[in-house]
């Protein structure tokens, strides 16, 4: 008894004494940086295309996306009553539970965690010997499964979890560089913050500060993430602290010398292979020449002063540290001013003006229906009128307001246009523009925007179609950069066929502009005063066989945007069921790269499906691990949930995009040309014998003439029966009736058609001196040859694609789709 009473008194002593205890919090914060300078703190924040809606202290709130200039992260530090976290974290649970607010206010903390902890007391006291054993066994069990399922992850997607740490580290390693170069002792006091304006944007901005004899020292550099979609092998940072520079941290971290230069040599020895193509890799002497001059350095190569390096860290073990981030070799590759590829295709689709500016470039357009639908097109129509009863309830609510305020005002209906279109481009407008005063100013702003809010998904759609508009007239300007961008892109994985490299990890990220920076962006006008330079190429092997007589192993795994199940394969795998591993290589780049240059060209990613169908590749992957190798049904099954989302991403996108996807002629290498020409030729074939199939097979056709008029006749032809079979006045009863079913069959017979004559003037095209052909036949066709190249054809026909929610493009996707893709997998 005396056992717990002493237990019940020491638990209320603990449920009591939290009142007075305080403790240091960090808090993630989110920060939303508005456009008038003003940062808003926020516990959550989630975005849409319009707006960003923000939660703290439980209430909810939004600003228009245009009003805001970033979001960003920031760690905030406080002193807080242990009783208030308690507090919250008991309002959270119970208010999970369902349990009235009234109860909750009612029951008092101290009191939940007394029972609380009697519980745990009388649960604990209670627990058997034997019982306690099998807890602990479980633990270390949980955590040596946790390693194991870490270990089989193959990086395939990034964690990302550890990125603040990495920062950290990073932050620290140039604070004692900085030290170093002022030639100040280790002892020195030192510190490092992240400067007010770091939350926004990807760049972490640091001040660095040492203790000098008599005052601080300070500097600034800047960190950010590289590839934060990736999913790579290693992660990457790009830094700015003297010069430009990337600095790769690896996912096993290197704690050996030797092993760190074996690697460095390794990737150097590609880059000698891939040459004259520019190539970035790591060398020491990026950072070493920073701590210790060389002599005679100024006559030293490139090549010879990193020779040089190698020695000095090799023979004098203490310049080792400034290699190492953390306690790990890390590796520094030196940029220039070059411009990665993914800046560049990110300026190419950025838009030049802004809403504001297109708004203000034609007023009286959202006022005169033709004018509307002339600037743009005439599915707008429907936004035009909406747009007008959004102001005929605006124009109503400031009268009313008006008329019971009793004053004496006249507001012009220009001015409430005025209004209207500022808010759409997220501009304020002065209270002293409108000249009634402020309240009744207050009180139409306050019901404006209570009509907008009514209006959502209608303002929403408004400036979807500005930014679209605004997209097209940035495309249209850069039309012949995006196509110079799109052919060396192209010249690019020819050269690396001629060269016997394959990358394995070719992502806009990882690769660059050889050119002269002055000229950017005025060389990207003509394709010979530049080229398409690589940097890492970590994953990247020769397809020389060495001594052995066999292609060295590649570390598996790539980024799932980018990336086929044959980057989770190893080369016995690959030799086993492709026969060539060389060739498998080759088409992983192939893939890629149309990956790429649709990216380049649309500015947006092509294989989103497929890249969310790797979780569930891993997993079948891993289903075969009992095994010593996947077997062929393994490796069909990871082929067949890939490629079938695979075939949903082209036929989408090649749909949606292909008005701008036809605007577009990208030169073919010559090497190249026989097998797009073969592709085509067959692709052609292919379309062919699907009309003959859908001729011969549709029941509404009875007679042998009408067979024949249909497989001979050219599209104009087949249209001007939709026209007549649509006029249901000139048709009989019993035609009418099959009308709809017709007009539909001819339809898809129009696609199939157009889609046979563009495979041929395709041909006639590649044939040409030029050997240029429309972007939307070549990435088709590249597509179609990595898929016939890596998917065998006796695993038979694919699964269809699980089918996701589709927006209002993909579904009018389906309406005019064309592609072979949608036949693909048939035989020839």
């Amino acid at each position: 008894m005396k056992k717990w009473i002493l237990i019940l008194a020491v638990c209320a002593l603990c449920a009591f004494g939290i009142t007075i205890v305080k403790v240091d919090v960090t808090e993630n914060r989110k920060i939303i940086y508005l456009q008038d300078g003003e940062p808003f703190l926020a516990d959550r924040v989630k975005q849409s295309d319009q707006f960003v809606f923000y939660e703290i202290d439980g209430n909810s709130g939004m600003f228009m996306k245009d009003d805001v200039q970033g979001v960003g992260d920031i760690t905030v530090e406080k002193k807080i009553g242990l009783l208030k976290i308690l507090d919250r974290q008991k309002r959270i649970a119970m208010t999970r539970l369902g349990i009235s607010p009234k109860w909750i206010r009612f029951l008092d903390s101290r009191l939940f965690l007394l029972a609380l902890l009697m519980i745990a007391a009388v649960a604990i006291d209670q627990l058997p010997p034997r019982l306690w054993r099998l807890i602990r066994k479980a633990l270390q069990k949980n955590e040596v499964d946790e390693a194991a399922q870490s270990d089989e992850m193959m990086d395939m997607v990034s964690g990302g979890e550890h990125e603040s740490s990495d920062v950290r580290d990073l932050a620290l390693f140039f604070l004692e560089l900085f030290r170093v170069q002022k030639g100040l002792a280790k002892d020195s006091p030192a510190r490092y913050k992240m400067t007010g304006n770091a939350a926004f944007g990807k760049m972490k901005v640091f001040e660095l500060s040492i203790m000098g004899e008599q005052d601080w020292q300070t500097r600034r550099m800047s960190i950010g993430p590289l590839g934060e979609e990736s999913g790579s092998k290693s992660k990457c940072f790009y830094v700015i602290y003297d010069t430009h520079m990337v600095i790769k941290l690896p996912p096993s971290p290197v704690t050996d010398m030797k092993t760190y230069l074996t690697a460095i040599r390794r990737e150097v020895q590609i880059a000698a292979q891939l040459s004259p193509i520019a190539c970035i890799v790591p060398r020491v002497s990026v950072v070493l020449e920073k701590v210790k001059t060389l002599p005679y350095a100024d006559s030293l190569n490139k090549e010879q002063l990193e020779k040089r390096y190698i020695r000095l860290v090799e023979e004098e073990e203490e310049y080792q540290q400034y290699l190492k981030v953390g306690d790990h070799f890390a590796f520094f590759m030196e940029l220039t001013n070059n411009f990665f590829l993914s800046r560049v295709i990110d300026e190419l689709h950025a838009p030049k003006e802004q809403i504001g500016d297109e708004i203000r470039e034609a007023p009286e357009t959202a006022w005169d229906q033709e004018a509307f639908t002339a600037r743009y097109g005439l599915e707008s129509l429907s936004l035009f009128k909406g747009l007008q009863n959004l102001y005929r309830e605006c124009d109503m609510e400031v009268r009313r307001i008006v008329t019971e305020s009793g004053r004496d005002v006249s507001i012009q209906p220009f001015q409430i246009r005025s209004w209207i279109l500022s808010k759409l481009a997220g501009e304020t407008i002065s209270r002293e523009a409108w000249n009634i005063g402020e309240t009744l100013t207050a009180q139409i702003e306050t019901r404006f925007s209570t009509i907008f809010a009514a209006n959502q998904q209608l303002v929403e759609d408004l400036i979807r179609l500005l930014k679209t508009h605004l997209s097209a007239k940035a495309f249209t300007k850069s039309h012949k950069q995006i196509e110079n961008l799109s052919s060396n892109t192209l010249r690019l994985l020819h050269q690396l066929k001629e060269k016997r490299i394959a990358l394995r990890d070719l992502k806009p990220d990882n690769l660059f502009l050889d050119a002269n920076p002055d000229d950017y962006p005025i060389f990207l006008k003509d394709p010979s005063a530049f080229s398409i330079g690589v940097i890492d190429v970590e994953t990247a092997l020769s397809l020389i066989p060495g001594e052995s007589g066999i292609i060295e192993q590649p570390l598996l795994g790539g980024t799932p945007l980018y990336a086929t199940p044959l980057h989770l394969l190893k080369n016995e795998v690959l030799a086993e069921y492709f026969q060539d591993s060389s060739q498998a290589y080759y088409f992983q780049d192939w893939f890629a790269m149309l990956a790429i240059i649709f990216k380049a060209i649309t500015g947006k990613n092509l294989f989103q499906r497929a890249a969310r169908s790797f979780p569930e590749v891993l997993k079948i992957l891993k289903s075969s691990r009992q095994k010593k190798r996947p077997d062929e049904s393994t490796i069909k099954a990871m082929n067949q949930k890939f490629w079938s989302a695979a075939i949903a991403d082209v036929r989408v996108h090649l749909a949606v995009f292909s008005e701008q996807l036809n605007q577009l002629t990208l030169t073919v290498p010559e090497p190249m040309v026989p097998v797009i020409r073969e592709e085509l030729e067959r692709e052609k074939r292919c379309l062919t014998k699907e009309i003959a199939k859908r001729v011969s097979r549709f029941p509404l056709l009875k007679s042998e003439k009408n067979r024949s008029f249909l497989m001979n006749a050219d599209t104009d032809a087949i249209k001007k029966q939709v026209h007549r079979w649509k006029d249901t006045t000139q048709l009989s009863e019993n035609h009418r009736k099959l009308a709809p079913e017709m007009i539909a069959f001819l339809k898809n017979l129009i696609r199939l058609k157009q889609g046979a004559d563009e495979k041929s003037l395709a041909i006639t095209t590649i044939d040409s001196v030029k050997r240029q052909l429309p972007a939307y036949c070549l990435i088709e066709a590249m597509f179609q040859i990595a898929f016939r190249n890596i998917y065998k054809t006796h695993w038979q026909t694919l699964p269809e694609s699980h089918k996701e929610s589709e927006s209002m493009e993909e579904t009018k996707a389906d309406e005019k789709s064309q592609m072979v893709t949608n036949i693909l997998t048939e035989e020839d």
